[in-house]
């Protein structure tokens, strides 16, 4: 079978959002995405987290531009799905550096990024007019690289950051989300809110497709629900790799307590399974 261009992956990809509501697993590795696809998902995205705690380094851009680009690419060329990748908050704070994000990202064979509205440095939002600019020359650089398609998933942080009281954070990401749809965003994300009340406000009141991020520690409502309220995308953020750090110290703990080696029974993938499988991504 053919592998689809990058072109017709980005349409494809695109297209997800426009009805019905999609889930996008996120991949920290190259193994994490092979298993993504293998369980049969059609699309899937990198999370900085898993990608950055992968390479020994804390969240928050501290793998820098090549590095994640590095990772996020290699899982792009092996896979046969469209991948869009998390990329932090573009590294670098000037609209230019977005946009450079942007071209990099293309050039690496991704097909959509996100690109959030916070400073890592100091964990607060970014200017206003200065963060609408970057997502305006982010869109841009898409369009001058020849992927219009590519999804420009925009992401606002007021609830991340604490800005104000739950109601001033939902006015501020329905006021940021807005504008960054406006400048060229095909997709706005919110992360934080998993109770439905807000979440369906959120829809109600943003102009365009809306990105949930769904964690198992966020008790966010199941995906019938989620898609009942009119979000388009689910993504998982690190909580793929969180339950599979997870599940390797429960293990190890439990290993040294009990001193027996039952700890994977049942719930391993042995050896020829994933030798098997990698080779199909070679």
């Amino acid at each position: 079978m053919t592998t689809p261009s990058q072109a017709e992956k980005a349409a494809h990809f695109a297209k997800l959002h426009d009805a019905g509501c999609f889930i996008l697993p996120n991949a920290w590795d190259m193994p994490s995405a092979a298993l993504i696809v293998e369980a049969g998902y059609g699309v899937l995205a990198t999370t900085s987290a898993g990608v950055a705690f992968a390479q020994g380094l804390p969240d928050g851009e501290h793998i820098g531009r090549d590095r994640m680009l590095a990772v996020a690419g290699e899982i792009a060329r092996r896979v046969p799905v469209p991948v869009s990748a998390d990329l932090e908050a573009g590294y670098g704070a000037a609209p230019k550096d977005v946009a450079e994000t942007v071209r990099r990202a293309i050039a690496a064979g991704l097909v959509g990024c996100n690109i959030e509205d916070s400073d890592p440095a100091t964990h607060k939002l970014l200017d206003f007019d200065q963060s609408v600019a970057r997502i305006k020359a982010g869109a841009e650089a898409a369009r001058a690289a020849g992927l219009p398609d590519f999804v420009l998933n925009a992401r606002t942080d007021p609830f991340l950051v604490a800005m104000g009281t739950p109601e001033q954070n939902v006015a501020e990401s329905v006021r940021r989300a807005n504008a960054f749809l406006t400048a060229g965003a095909h997709s706005a994300f919110v992360p934080g809110p998993v109770d439905a009340a807000t979440i369906g406000t959120l829809v109600k009141a943003i102009k365009g497709p809306l990105n949930v991020m769904a964690v198992a520690r966020g008790h966010a409502p199941p995906l019938a629900e989620l898609r009942g309220l009119g979000v388009r995308r689910v993504s998982l953020g690190g909580s793929l790799m969180s339950a599979t750090y997870g599940f390797a110290l429960h293990t190890l703990k439990a290993l040294g307590e009990t001193g027996t080696f039952d700890y994977a029974a049942g719930s391993g993938v042995n050896h020829g399974t994933l030798t098997a499988m990698m080779r199909k991504y070679v």
